[in-house]
């Protein structure tokens, strides 16, 4: 199969609690130790967050009776009151947030360089403002917001998101240089 015919047959669903497990495996293969959420996160985000937790599904061909969606990607967020990424939005969940903080994008690694990051992205955006555009005047969501490496800034630009600079926050044991990036602003009334 070539690479845009992989990439159209993706299947995007949110993520059930039984496939936490895969998810925190994901997390635990793209990011350092110190810089990976615990599994306890990712089970208390799946169950407060549920509508936030994409997953990217494959059609696992190893499978001899039927066809079984493997997860290969995933993001995770939680909505904050705050416009941007704060220590406590990492950290919590208010309900009624208006930012959408994605807190991970992971590709499981032998399928990464295929563009899945990016077209989890665009279908992660697509989803939050078709949710906001269904919602009355005020919308849902108002805004993504999201910190990450350097080297990571062209992946989310191509998915339209905006250097809004350098992050205060330091994550993990290491300083570690974070830029701090907002997309396009999901309800057009508003901008930072």
């Amino acid at each position: 199969m070539d690479h845009n015919s992989f990439v159209n047959s993706l299947t995007f669903k949110n993520v059930n609690e039984s496939d936490v497990e895969r998810a925190f495996q994901l997390e635990l293969e793209g990011f350092p130790p110190e810089e990976a959420f615990t599994i306890e996160r990712y089970r208390y985000i799946q169950s407060v967050a549920p509508d936030l937790f994409l997953g990217a599904y494959s059609s696992d061909s190893s499978s001899t009776s039927f066809s079984k969606l493997l997860l290969i990607g995933t993001i995770m967020s939680t909505l904050a009151d705050a416009p941007k990424f704060t220590k406590e939005s990492m950290s919590s969940h208010n309900p009624f947030g208006k930012t959408v903080c994605i807190h991970t994008v992971c590709v499981d690694k032998q399928y990464r360089g295929r563009g899945i990051a990016l077209c989890m992205l665009k279908e992660y955006i697509k989803r939050l403002k078709n949710e906001t555009q269904n919602k009355d005047a005020d919308g849902k969501y108002e805004r993504v917001a999201l910190i990450c490496h350097e080297y990571l800034i062209p992946l989310y630009q191509k998915a339209g998101f905006t250097s809004m600079g350098e992050s205060e926050i330091i994550y993990g044991r290491l300083f570690i240089c974070f830029f701090i990036f907002i997309v396009a602003m999901l309800n057009c009334n508003s901008y930072l």
